[in-house]
């Protein structure tokens, strides 16, 4: 699996974070997994700051999806 900088993969999710991003307005954290093309899968996750922004705070590679 090609590794992939910090920078690719947080603007990969932030790109289609929007689907993702929780109905319940009371929510702070969420997360997904996606791939980038053909075979890195990552789970990133997202929490909510005091402004109500939602930002990356963290993702690893997911080696289960391979």
């Amino acid at each position: 699996m090609k590794k992939h900088t910090k920078e690719q993969i947080e603007a990969t999710a932030n790109a289609i974070k929007d689907h993702f991003i929780p109905k319940n307005k009371e929510e702070q954290r969420f997360s997904f997994n996606f791939t980038i093309p053909p075979s890195s899968n990552y789970k990133v996750d997202y929490e909510r700051d005091k402004s109500g922004n939602w930002g990356l705070v963290g993702y690893e590679a997911d080696e289960s999806r391979e």
